[in-house]
């Protein structure tokens, strides 16, 4: 409960410097338009609205006594929350994220939903291996072919040489 109450806060602070960031750093556009700086304003504005509604709430459903408990239960709430799969999904989404240039787009989605199937309970590894194969190849071409959005090759030049191939392949509209 105490860590709900932070995240947000954290969230807030976050958010109000992206804005700041945003209105300081992006240039201007014209005043009939809507400009590059607008949007991202627009999207932290409504998210600042929904986590301070969310803090709202959480001290209207909470009483004083639980929110004192639940920080006294901090620590040990952090330590059941390392240990949760809310967690270890969190990380392998930030390890893909870092895999993602160097590896390249194929082989980090495939190995993320792998991963992501197993750390969910998919025991079916056939099963597993076919789906993530084809949900990247579904992914693939959406945002490549559809989309027309270049997605990362990779650094390492057998895997960087595969996706050239995999991209011959696949037709252009």
């Amino acid at each position: 409960m105490a860590l709900e109450l932070i995240v947000n806060l954290l969230l807030i602070a976050g958010g109000i410097f992206c804005f700041v960031n945003v209105s300081t750093t992006m240039p201007h556009s014209a005043v009939n338009e809507l400009g590059a700086e607008q949007w991202p304003q627009a999207i932290l504005v409504l998210m600042l609205i929904a986590l301070a509604f969310n803090v709202i709430r959480f001290f209207k459903i909470n009483k004083k006594e639980d929110i004192e408990a639940a920080f006294q239960d901090f620590f040990p709430a952090i330590g059941r929350f390392v240990k949760s799969k809310l967690f270890l999904g969190m990380v392998l989404v930030v390890v893909m994220a870092l895999m993602y240039e160097p590896v390249g787009f194929m082989l980090t989605c495939l190995l993320f939903l792998f991963a992501y199937g197993l750390l969910l309970g998919q025991r079916n590894i056939p099963m597993l291996i076919l789906s993530s194969v084809i949900i990247t190849i579904i992914l693939y071409i959406g945002f490549a072919v559809f989309l027309g959005v270049l997605l990362p090759r990779g650094q390492i030049l057998p895997l960087r040489n595969f996706a050239l191939f995999v991209e011959s392949l696949v037709p252009r509209f």
